[in-house]
């Protein structure tokens, strides 16, 4: 069942620097980790679960960091797996509220850069960050808190917010 919450920005934000740099020394290279989703943007309401985005430059870079996450305790999604895009969570039942996700993508793709999109887009907008929660919200009242029902219609929102973010960056 999904809960959400007013989340601790400021909590999370020290959680992902501590996280990142624990990454940085595991991984022995500079890479892209970047804060992203809800808890990356101050007065969100979400799961608050810590979403993190590594950008690989290759497809050995990605294998690279995929074996080092795995090492590391992080469980791999069959699911959501393809050559550019693979999901971890910090742990292997369903998540919830502490817990870390890591969206490992290959830099350039349009998943990689869609992530950063939003976040930005998100941190401009503030009237689309009470929207946002709000919408979320509303899901849990109206009972769609069930986590597959409620990720496909967060899912839909999402998209609507990344086509918003990409004509507002075209301008």
């Amino acid at each position: 069942m999904v809960e959400i919450v007013k989340q601790n920005f400021r909590k999370n934000k020290h959680k992902f620097r501590l996280i990142k740099k624990q990454l940085q020394k595991d991984l022995n290279k500079k890479i892209a980790i970047e804060h992203v989703g809800s808890t990356a943007i101050p007065n969100m309401y979400g799961k608050n679960i810590v979403d993190i985005l590594i950008g690989a430059e290759d497809i050995n870079e990605f294998n690279y960091i995929k074996r080092v996450l795995e090492k590391n305790g992080f469980y791999c999604s069959k699911k959501s797996k393809n050559k550019e895009y693979q999901f971890f969570a910090s742990r292997a039942e369903e998540t919830k509220d502490g817990d870390v996700h890591i969206h490992l993508a290959l830099k350039g793709t349009q998943r990689y850069e869609d992530f950063i999109l939003l976040k930005n887009y998100l941190l401009k907008n503030k009237n689309e960050i009470v929207e946002y929660s709000n919408f979320k919200r509303n899901l849990i009242n109206n009972k769609i808190n069930e986590r597959e029902e409620y990720k496909k219609a967060k899912s839909e929102y999402v998209s609507k917010l990344i086509q918003n973010a990409r004509r507002e960056s075209t301008i």
